[in-house]
């Protein structure tokens, strides 16, 4: 009787050391314009890559009536009006990383592939750093705050 509850325990214990990830959620600018020019953030210091995914989130009225569609990389505005949305990290070593459209969450959300197919495979190096984050639109929009999230999905 002893031996399944310690087994037990120690499952439990090994399973709450190994979720020990902490996401990091940065917001890197309060509001952009976006439009047919590059539009340039430069966070200080610059975005490290330290967990498995990385996205940029940009907040916009109307979230919840906008839709996305992920075979031509747009996002649809609740007028029926479709938006493609570029969106580069710049390394500081000059390296750029085009990042895609992937989903609405608390905003517009950009986020590189995967290097590889493994399910624990980083979408960016681990440690690489970012000095620029560049945007472009085919139409004008209007956002609110610019986030980083880098976190570790288990």
């Amino acid at each position: 009787m002893f031996k399944p509850t310690a087994a037990v325990f120690l499952s439990c214990l090994s399973f709450i050391v190994g979720c020990n990830v902490k996401p990091t959620v940065r917001q890197i600018a309060e509001s952009i314009q976006i439009d047919k020019t590059w539009t340039e953030i430069h966070p200080s210091p610059p975005l490290v890559v330290s967990e498995q995914v990385q996205s940029i989130s940009i907040e916009i009225p109307n979230l919840p009536d906008w839709d996305i569609r992920p075979e031509t990389a747009s996002f649809v505005r609740p007028d029926g009006t479709v938006v493609k949305i570029e969106v580069e990290l710049v390394a500081t070593g000059g390296t750029r990383f085009s990042l895609e459209s992937v989903g609405l969450g608390p905003g517009l959300k950009f986020s590189p592939r995967p290097q590889s197919a493994a399910p624990d495979s980083s979408r960016l190096p681990q440690g690489m750093s970012f000095k620029t984050v560049r945007f472009r639109s085919d139409r004008p929009i209007q956002g609110g705050p610019v986030t980083w999230i880098c976190i570790t999905n288990y």
